[in-house]
């Protein structure tokens, strides 16, 4: 009996190949994967975004949802030649582009939230709400 995986028509109606490609239409939507971390007085969101250019990236937190969206244009070569004088057999191009949102665990103070992007990955960091923060601000006694 041939059993069928009902996954590769959805994959073929999509347009991507069983090589692992993810080709829609010309145009490559994908997400990334993120940790959220929690401490006493923050938030941390840790995204894998390889290969982007910092000013490719756009990072957003609105309304406890935080929100990065990164795009570029990729082009690759089917076959590489030291020839300057070659002729294209294959060229890709493409546009690539990736989404991601997450609600936060809790209220934090949008406007102090700060971001780094160091060795292809982002991190978020969001400061919480004073009426999220434990203990409030320890001050000394001398």
């Amino acid at each position: 009996m041939n059993r069928t995986n009902p996954f590769d028509e959805i994959e073929q109606f999509l347009g991507r190949t069983s090589f692992g490609g993810d080709r829609a239409w010309g145009r490559d939507l994908r997400t990334t994967d993120i940790d959220v971390a929690e401490y006493d007085d923050e938030f941390v969101v840790m995204a894998d975004l390889p290969g982007y250019d910092r000013e490719d990236i756009d990072v957003r937190a609105t309304d406890g949802r935080l929100t990065i969206t990164a795009e570029r244009d990729a082009e690759r070569e089917a076959a590489e030649s030291e020839d300057a004088d070659r002729r294209y057999l294959r060229r890709e191009r493409r546009h690539e582009s990736i989404t991601r949102s997450v609600d936060l665990p809790g209220h934090v103070v949008d406007e102090d939230a700060s971001a780094t992007y160091r060795h292809g990955v982002l991190t978020v960091t969001l400061p919480k709400a004073a009426d999220e923060a434990d203990g409030g601000h320890r001050i000394d006694v001398a």
